[in-house]
């Protein structure tokens, strides 16, 4: 499958999956407040995703196989469908007034900032081209993947405003998932960069993702 149906079919299915098992839980004529607020920040988070991946990013890779891309539709339909369920459950915590508006703020700055890192690594290569190039602008003067250290930031911020296990659970795989490609991507870009035989120097002071 190519890698921008193979996004975009994982991301809009995964909002359709939480909005279906919340709209299933939640029969009431009134949502609560919390089933609200998640189902618009989940809405615009995948929103996003899905848009960026139709039209913003350029991909190198030419085809995701059947392996890692059924592997992402169980993690993310199942996760969307946790999350759903956990949130739409009698015992579904209310933070308070201000931690709730703080995870608000947290999470539409971290969508900002994710889009932001985008549109700069679209701006490294021509439409099917494979060149490379260092980043720079924004947080990627001070860490090489600010998109995976944002997308962390907004499951931060969505956990604080409707907080559940399930979206606990999601933010910790994640993180752990996000960082390790972090390392990976910020050695080879260090690598690639090495200085030598006319190569430019990446900057020694930027670290991965998760140090500012």
């Amino acid at each position: 499958m190519r890698p921008r149906v193979h996004n975009v079919v994982s991301y809009c299915i995964t909002l359709l999956v939480f909005l279906g098992v919340l709209l299933w839980r939640e029969r009431a004529a009134r949502w609560s407040l919390g089933a609200e607020l998640s189902a618009a920040l989940w809405s615009a988070h995948f929103l996003r995703r899905s848009l960026e991946s139709a039209f913003v990013h350029r991909y190198t890779k030419p085809r995701v196989g059947p392996g890692d891309y059924l592997t992402e539709y169980l993690y993310y339909w199942g996760f969307g469908a946790w999350i759903a369920w956990s949130l739409s459950a009698p015992s579904a915590l209310e933070p308070a007034p201000w931690l709730r508006a703080s995870g608000l703020v947290l999470f539409v700055a971290a969508e900002a900032g994710n889009a932001r890192a985008h549109w700069i690594l679209r701006g490294l290569r021509s439409a099917g081209g494979r060149e490379k190039r260092i980043p720079h602008g924004f947080l990627f003067e001070r860490v090489s993947c600010p998109h995976y250290l944002c997308e962390i930031l907004s499951w931060v911020g969505f956990n604080l405003v409707v907080p559940s296990l399930g979206g606990i659970a999601f933010m910790l795989v994640g993180a752990g998932i996000l960082a390790s490609w972090a390392h990976t991507r910020h050695v080879a870009y260090r690598r690639e960069f090495d200085g030598q035989e006319g190569r430019e120097s990446y900057p020694a002071n930027r670290r991965a993702a998760l140090s500012l």
